[in-house]
């Protein structure tokens, strides 16, 4: 009985160690094969500006741009309904959803969502129409709840 009962402890044991090195696996697979897209957002203006990005999962500090420079980041696309992947940017002019799933350039063919800014209002490059299309800033409501632009200036 001794016998049956090490046998049984060794292998339950044997069990548990293996469930969470398998986990492990996983994560490190789900990762490499995570979808991910480039979003550039690009300063419009003649002047610094500044922008800070952020979802519900990721967020950034505040970046002072440089007429013309350009900020960059990845957006990791949920597995589970990815439709919920959305990143938004704030200004001190406003906010814009910066990706949502149901943008053009969300879809694999395209290399990146492409953003311009300024004081007046936000431009989303389409890449099938190639053209550039202006928004208005939304109000600057849920960033201002989530920190908004903080330590940002403008200059004449």
């Amino acid at each position: 009985m001794t016998g049956e009962w090490t046998t049984a402890s060794l292998l339950l044991v044997a069990i548990l160690l293996l469930i969470p090195t398998t986990n492990a696996i996983g994560k490190d697979e789900e990762k490499e094969n995570e979808k991910t897209k480039l979003v550039v957002v690009t300063n419009n203006h003649t002047n610094y500006l500044s922008i800070r990005c952020f979802s519900f999962d990721d967020e950034f500090n505040v970046i002072h741009l440089k007429p013309w420079a350009q900020f960059k980041f990845k957006v990791h696309v949920r597995k589970i309904y990815p439709s919920a992947t959305m990143f938004n940017c704030s200004t001190n002019m406003g906010t814009f959803v910066a990706y949502k799933f149901n943008y053009l350039c969300s879809e694999d063919t395209y290399e990146s969502c492409d953003w311009r800014f300024d004081e007046e209002n936000v431009y989303r490059w389409d890449p099938k129409m190639n053209t550039w299309y202006s928004y208005n800033y939304d109000p600057n409501y849920e960033s201002l709840t989530r920190g908004g632009v903080i330590k940002g200036y403008f200059a004449n």
